[in-house]
């Protein structure tokens, strides 16, 4: 088998030209929308023609200056990515992938707006018909992990070739337990050696058919200790993990795999095992990512950035190229890098969170940090992506040259108690201090009634009609109150998820029961409403009503202005504390 040593893009989707120069390992990133998944897309393409081809004779055809080839037409159906719109700014005429093996050989795509796709291979070798010579010419093994979901919680027994068609593409996970039933014992039991190394103790059974219903379901079960559980009610990483190992089962040190964005669902610990896993069984492998994780475990010279605007993914030169790294791992703050060497100082927030914040703080006096230069403020995206903040500190200590202390806020959304208290737990290492807001999200401490009523009255002036006061309450509880029962079904999802993921011998109906019985009961309690419901679905309708009904616009800096030191909760003001001190360390 041989590598692949470049990939081509001619008027594709994003590109209108754009060479990849590959290696044994090619980490791909860049910015959201900067074509990361756009390239690895172009290999399922390719990998889906060629398995179509490699069972077809070629017909012989001049392709312009690379002469005549063998050829292939592939129809669309063949192909398991969505075609639409894949030539650059929707232009006619064809886009082209060409696929370069370190051989010397090329297999190029064209891809039409519509019809079949036209494929074939350049070679200094006379050209031929034979199926035989396109797998010799092109020995190309690659494996394809597609975009994984979440398995089906009934999964119905079907068709050894029902599963091998979907085996490479988006409904793979949905014929997840018949792959294996259809396996033999030796099989499998790699495969489950392969799971228990990043679950270990964890060990998977093989699938068995569970008959009496309308349909046969399959049902594979996972011994963690003493406990036995079907895995459809393992956490979502569990899931991911196992359907990875299932196509990294097929790989071997001829193979060449294509991951994308693998640390979307595996926690740190597992990035590392599959990072490791992956150069231990494969012989080559691209991974697109947006994880610290990843990009740290590889040398400088393994990690590419993709930019749409570029000609060529471009491969960092040495410790020095790093600076390009991180400003292309998805953070929309990059600019703010320089600063940081400035401050030594990091405070990362979700969405615009450090705006409202930074106005509340500067009530509580001496609070004021958040908005003077003497911190470096950058986004998050939440829990989903807590490892970048605790890998941030290790991260400019090894590329900046000095230590820096890293915080967090975190929206603490739907979840319990212990939930987070788990999470903190996790997350607290090193020179990062992370904290959740002990609101749903910064919203939520807008939802006071005297600030939101002095705004009225300060904007609203003499045009007010009698009654205005009690009319504006009236707005603020029936806002809150319609969400009553959105929020008890969040919070009994979110508290499911926490059970089922930690491993709880309750069942569901308890779980939902007792969520709801606590919740039922709190809700008497007007703070406990204000801190729990959705905060800006909340504010937003509070705004949008007053405005219909008296005219006055209501901001989120109207109505902090017009709070108090005592109009905050007590416990930001201590999670406030606790940051400042550990950023003046």
């Amino acid at each position: 088998m041989s590598k692949v040593k470049s990939v081509e893009f001619q008027d594709y989707k994003t590109f209108s030209r754009f060479t990849l120069s590959a290696r044994e390992k090619n980490v791909l990133v860049g910015p959201n929308n900067a074509g990361k998944s756009t390239a690895l897309d172009a290999f399922r393409i390719v990998f889906d023609a060629l398995r179509y081809a490699g069972r077809r004779n070629a017909f012989l055809k001049t392709q312009g200056d690379d002469g005549v080839c063998s050829t292939w037409d592939v129809p669309a159906s063949a192909i398991q990515t969505d075609l639409r719109y894949c030539i650059h700014n929707f232009g006619d005429g064809r886009a082209r992938i060409s696929v370069k093996l370190e051989n010397g050989n090329t297999f190029k795509v064209l891809l039409p707006n519509d019809g079949p796709l036209e494929c074939y291979l350049k070679t200094d070798l006379q050209p031929r018909k034979n199926t035989q010579f396109l797998r010799d010419q092109f020995p190309l093994n690659l494996v394809i992990v597609p975009t994984l979901s979440p398995l089906e919680q009934n999964e119905e027994l079907v068709l050894q070739e029902t599963v091998e068609r979907n085996r490479y593409g988006r409904l793979a996970s949905r014929n997840f337990r018949n792959f294996w039933l259809h396996k033999n014992e030796a099989e499998f039991e790699a495969f489950a050696d392969l799971v228990e190394l990043g679950w270990p103790g964890i060990r998977v059974t093989r699938p068995e058919i569970e008959r009496g219903g309308k349909r046969p379901v399959v049902r594979m079960y996972f011994r963690d200790g003493p406990h036995v559980r079907e895995v459809q009610w393992a956490g979502f990483g569990f899931q991911v993990w196992m359907q990875t190992m299932m196509h990294l089962s097929a790989s071997n040190h001829s193979t060449t795999l294509i991951l994308d964005e693998p640390d979307i669902y595996l926690h740190p610990d597992l990035q590392h095992r599959l990072l490791r896993l992956a150069s231990q069984r494969v012989g080559q492998y691209f991974i697109a990512t947006h994880s610290t994780e990843i990009i740290n475990d590889v040398e400088p010279g393994e990690v590419l950035i993709v930019r749409p605007e570029s000609r060529g993914a471009k491969r960092i030169q040495g410790e020095a190229g790093y600076s390009d790294v991180y400003s292309a791992i998805g953070s929309s703050e990059n600019a703010q890098f320089a600063r940081l060497a400035k401050t030594k100082k990091v405070m990362y927030f979700e969405g615009k969170d450090a705006k409202i914040l930074s106005k509340i703080a500067k009530k509580l006096g001496g609070m004021d940090f958040i908005s003077n230069s003497s911190v470096t403020l950058m986004k998050t995206d939440g829990f989903s992506n807590w490892s970048r903040v605790t890998t941030s500190s290790w991260v400019f200590e090894n590329f900046f040259g000095f230590k820096i202390p890293v915080s967090a806020v975190f929206d603490r959304d739907y979840r319990c108690d212990e939930e987070i208290a788990d999470f903190l737990s996790e997350v607290n290492v090193g020179d990062t201090l992370c904290r959740v807001l002990p609101h749903k999200e910064v919203e939520n401490f807008l939802l006071v009634p005297d600030a939101i009523l002095a705004v009225v009255e300060k904007y609203g002036g003499d045009s007010l009609p009698d009654g205005y006061e009690e009319l504006v309450m009236d707005i603020i509880g029936a806002s809150v109150e319609e969400m009553k029962s959105k929020t008890l079904s969040a919070r009994i999802g979110a508290r499911i998820s926490y059970e089922v993921g930690k491993g709880s011998k309750k069942d569901i109906a308890t779980i939902s029961a007792e969520e709801e019985s606590n919740f039922t009961t709190l809700w008497n309690d007007e703070e406990f409403r204000y801190r729990v419901v959705p905060g800006k679905s909340v504010f937003t309708t509070i705004a949008g009503e007053i405005q219909k009904r008296l005219k006055v616009t209501i901001t989120s800096s109207r109505v902090i202005d017009e709070m108090t030191a005592a109009d905050i909760n007590p416990e930001l003001f201590e999670t406030l504390k606790e940051i400042q001190k550990h950023l003046d360390g």
